[in-house]
């Protein structure tokens, strides 16, 4: 499996294209590096993550049933911040129908992991260092620790090789962190009783 990151606007979001045929929480301007139909899978319905749907040849759009509604309206997705409101009226699919997902609500209802073979793209759940933000419209502290603690169980499981893949906030643009090296390094993921 091939896995490309970009960094693509409006805020350095990390955009992930695997084998020219799968393309993961597209920014702005994905549009400049693959032309071929792909399907499309969204950690979460944050503008930031789903600007670039516009630039695509799409074969279905994958996002978590509770985030659904961030598709459509550019209040929830957060694009009016930007001026530019933005929503995407077509179908779209459960990714959990389809994919390995962890559902990890907190920085939206609906975050969710998703696992691609030997990679975890963790959105804005986990980045290298730090967590999402919860402050903004269907965040939830409470869940997000909750979830925080969910995958550390979860990672502890995997451990090993696998590749985190967040989508924002590596320490080092040019690497992606394997699973045993962020339980080391992430301090949101040291202690059950965190303060985010």
């Amino acid at each position: 499996m091939k896995v490309t990151k970009l960094v693509t606007a409006p805020i350095g979001t990390n955009t992930y294209i695997i084998d020219d045929k799968i393309v993961i929480d597209p920014g702005t301007g994905i549009g400049k590096y693959i032309s071929s139909p792909v399907d499309v899978l969204i950690t979460h319905g944050h503008y930031d993550h789903i600007s670039g749907l516009k630039e695509l040849a799409i074969n279905k759009v994958f996002i978590s049933k509770p985030d659904m509604p961030m598709l459509r309206n550019p209040r929830l997705n957060a694009s009016v911040y930007f001026d530019e409101p933005f929503s995407w009226e077509k179908e779209c699919y459960d990714i959990s129908d389809f994919f390995n997902t962890i559902h990890t609500p907190g920085h939206t209802m609906g975050s969710c992991v998703i696992l691609i073979e030997n990679y975890l793209f963790t959105g804005d759940t986990l980045f290298s260092s730090s967590v999402g933000r919860t402050d903004l419209e269907g965040g939830s502290e409470e869940l997000l620790k909750k979830s925080l603690d969910l995958l550390k169980v979860k990672l502890t499981e995997i451990a090993g090789d696998y590749i985190i893949a967040p989508g924002h906030d590596m320490l080092n643009n040019e690497k992606l962190y394997t699973v045993s090296q962020i339980l080391k390094i992430n301090p949101f993921l040291k202690t059950k009783n965190r303060s985010l």
